[in-house]
């Protein structure tokens, strides 16, 4: 996750918002990635598998940052994916407190701020 984390730091410095949508994203709000509040979503050893999560993940939070919806599958799959991604949440619920995400994967989001630092 630390290199990633780098990548997108250089991205954001360098002005790279077309090769970078976190880079893009911060120069049109101003809004700064919180590198230490970083948390994975999920996880997963095998690439494609990862691939798969990530455009789950993309479908169940539509408001997010991503320029594509990732991988193509059916919709039909949709309403299980949420069942069971509903279940799991309230399971992570109960287990960890608050926690509403998976915060143990390869599959990362971050928070942003607004605070005034050069770039």
């Amino acid at each position: 996750m630390q290199e990633r984390i780098k990548e997108h730091g250089r991205d954001i410095q360098l002005t790279r918002t077309q090769t970078s949508v976190v880079s893009e994203h911060t120069h049109k709000t101003g809004h700064y990635p919180i590198w230490n509040e970083v948390k994975f979503i999920d996880q997963d050893p095998h690439w494609h598998t990862r691939r798969v999560k990530e455009a789950i993940h993309i479908r169940l939070h539509p408001n997010n940052i991503n320029r594509d919806s990732g991988i193509e599958f059916p919709e039909a799959w949709m309403p299980t994916i949420r069942v069971h991604s509903d279940r799991r949440t309230v399971q992570q619920r109960t287990t960890e407190g608050t926690a509403t995400h998976w915060n143990n994967g390869t599959t990362g989001g971050s928070k942003c701020t607004n605070h005034s630092r050069p770039l």
